[in-house]
């Protein structure tokens, strides 16, 4: 299920997440700058093809390159909740994609929500393991809420985003029940969407009142959390920085973009659930296995997801961002950014190299 919240408020930009599923295993994947990567995708479909212009710390309950949500080094964030009702645009013409790695796309190759909105009308989302619904916030203040139902990608921005809130249902949908102030809903909804619902009502009501600071953040997504609420996090957008903290492991941390070395060679994860404040550990196909497996292998999990991925697919999967190759002379935007650590938007940036 899950649900999102954008706080933005005198120069301050927070971005609050509640990941909700019987399942607590994540793990921070470092993305690096410069690496020509292609789509998981089947036969016919063609595969999106794109090189990374930004590193980027992403979290993934699944693997590496099919992240739940995460935030480059240029302040973009985009994060997702399920949206069973999802149903995605099929051209012919068009490359195809995951709807996990459309995520990683994003972030790997845009700084702006205008850039994703540009790049999201050319690429396709194919046969989805979950529907879902993404909200994608910048560092210039930006956001909207990316949904695709009926075939076509909406987007929910400025005067058409009055509540900066994603819960499970659709967005027009909960902004009208928001406004039903007899809360007939309540009598109409099954389980599911009256859940949602609540959650989007209430955390709308705690907007209200906001203060766009860390801790307030984390009371909001603490009130609208959720009996299978595995972690929660918040991305400081201006600061470069992701908070978390998990069911297991309440104490908050916090990781920087900053701090992050975006061009060399080794890629780097970080357990979410470990005590103490946590390191990161060099990446390799084995860990991302690991991941991998816990996830699709685990009986209940699979079971009530409706998924079936036996132990070959998973090595695959896991296998896959090893085929990915680093180009030389990516470029560090370690140069192009000002005195608060913004990126510089008028500077030259290195070529969009999505095809």
């Amino acid at each position: 299920m899950s649900t999102t919240v954008y706080m933005n408020q005198t120069g301050v930009s927070l971005l609050g997440k509640n990941q909700d599923v019987p399942y607590d295993g994540a793990y921070l994947f470092t993305n690096h700058r410069g690496i020509a990567k292609s789509a998981l995708v089947m036969p016919p479909n063609r595969p999106m093809e794109w090189t990374s212009k930004y590193g980027s710390i992403t979290i993934s309950q699944v693997g590496k390159e099919m992240p739940n949500g995460g935030m480059n080094e240029a302040g973009l964030v985009v994060e997702q909740t399920t949206f069973w009702q999802s149903s995605y645009p099929d051209d012919q013409n068009q490359p195809a994609i995951g709807e996990l790695q459309w995520i990683q796309l994003m972030l790997d190759t845009c700084a702006s929500v205008q850039e994703v909105k540009d790049k999201a009308g050319r690429v396709k989302i194919v046969n989805p393991t979950s529907r879902l619904h993404y909200m994608v916030c910048d560092q210039i203040g930006g956001c909207a809420i990316f949904e695709f139902a009926n075939g076509e990608l909406s987007i929910y921005e400025g005067e058409e985003f009055p509540v900066p809130v994603m819960a499970n249902t659709s967005y027009p949908k909960a902004i009208r029940d928001w406004k039903d102030y007899d809360g007939k809903w309540r009598m109409e909804y099954g389980d599911y969407e009256r859940n949602s619902q609540e959650r989007f009502s209430r955390a709308a009501a705690y907007l209200d009142r906001q203060v766009a600071e860390i801790g307030f953040a984390f009371d909001v997504l603490q009130a609208i959390r959720r009996e299978d609420t595995a972690f929660s996090l918040v991305y400081d957008i201006n600061k470069l920085e992701i908070h978390y903290r998990s069911d297991r492991y309440p104490d908050r941390k916090v990781v920087s973009l900053k701090d992050t070395d975006f061009a060399s060679d080794g890629q780097m994860a970080l357990n979410l659930q470990q005590t103490g404040e946590g390191s990161f550990v060099p990446y390799s196909t084995d860990l991302n296995r690991t991941v991998a497996e816990a996830f699709f292998l685990h009986p209940a999990l699979t079971a009530a997801l409706g998924m079936t991925i036996n132990e070959e697919m998973v090595a695959f999967m896991a296998a896959f961002p090893a085929s990915f190759q680093s180009v030389e002379n990516s470029t560090s935007l370690d140069g192009l950014r000002d005195s608060k650590g913004k990126l510089i938007r008028h500077a030259q940036q290195p070529p969009d190299n999505i095809r």
